[in-house]
């Protein structure tokens, strides 16, 4: 009894191992299959990337130079309100009732 049951174990393994290999052959054969598509991207035109990089560059640059042409020749009046001073406090517009 103890070989039948030896024999009919070592004959279930191979009939797993052998599905098994022809599964990874069958497998192998016809190629991955897809359960989800795959991703795609389009590729980003990368001139017109370095174009618009450019005039954003240009755009700070003059803005900088105005600011640079204000403080060097220019006046600025700059006011700070004083906590002392009620006249230089913002006036409150709310209305009370």
């Amino acid at each position: 009894m103890d070989q039948k049951t030896n024999r009919q174990g070592s004959m279930f393994w191979r009939t797993v191992i052998g599905l098994g290999v022809l599964l990874t052959a069958i497998r192998v054969w016809t190629g991955p299959v897809l359960l989800v598509e795959p991703a795609s991207a389009q590729i980003p035109d990368s001139g017109l990337q370095r174009q618009q990089l450019l005039e954003e560059t240009r755009r700070t640059n003059q803005l900088l130079q105005e600011i640079t042409k204000t403080l060097n020749s220019g006046t600025l009046n700059v006011r700070f309100p004083s906590a002392d001073n009620p006249s230089d406090a913002p006036k409150e517009t709310r209305k009370r009732g």
